[in-house]
This record gives C-alpha cells, structure tokens and sequence, in this order.
C-alpha cells in the first residue's frame, strides 16, 4: 500500500504536478515557510523557502502516507526529519523536482 501510493506521489512530482500555492506546514516539531523573518522557535526544525508551497504540500503528502504509523510521540521525529532533508537537499539540489524525490526516497528508506 504505502510503496503503491509512494510511487504515485513520485510520479505526480516528475510530472510537475504539485502545487505552487499551499498552506505552509506547521506543527509536531516541523515549519515550512517562505517568510524569511519568520522568528525561530528553540527546538524546531525550520525550512525557510521560496518553494514552501510545493514542500509544505509533499510533507502534507507524506502525512496522509505514513499516517498509520505515527503516534503522539514520532510525529516528532517524523516531521522534523523530514525538515532536515528539505534543508539539505535544498542547498545540495539544483531543482525542485530533483529534491522532492530525494526527500521521497529517503523517507521510504528510513520509515519504511
């Protein structure tokens, strides 16, 4: 089940089919956010983005992926993990479609 929709997902950002307008994801540890005067809050894990739309809409994704398997205590390892890939790939990455299938996979890879 989760490798079939994690498929789809890849597909839906090969094919550029993600959104450039999003709600900017906040919460368990985790904010995305295009407002580069956004105060930093101690202890979370901050993604400060021209594309926060597009990676705010793929943790949104992967929330509805991996529901099953979070819980009240590793939504806070989940999601700010997934932070911290969007930082790295970012600055590693030279387009967005490349760093959202990076993210992806290594997701797949750790989460299962």
């Amino acid at each position: 089940m989760k490798n079939k929709a994690l498929n789809e997902l890849r597909q839906k950002v090969e094919k550029g089919l993600f959104p450039n307008q999003f709600k900017e994801f906040g919460g368990a540890g985790l904010i995305i956010t295009s407002d580069e005067n956004r105060a930093h809050i101690e202890g979370k894990t901050i993604v400060i983005t021209e594309h926060a739309a597009a990676m705010s809409w793929l943790v949104y994704q992967l929330k509805d992926i991996y529901d099953n398997d979070l819980d009240w205590r590793n939504k806070y390892d989940f999601y700010p993990f997934i932070g911290e890939l969007v930082n790295e790939s970012l600055t590693s990455q030279e387009k967005l479609f490349d760093s959202m299938l990076y993210v992806i996979d290594v997701i797949e890879e750790t989460w299962g």
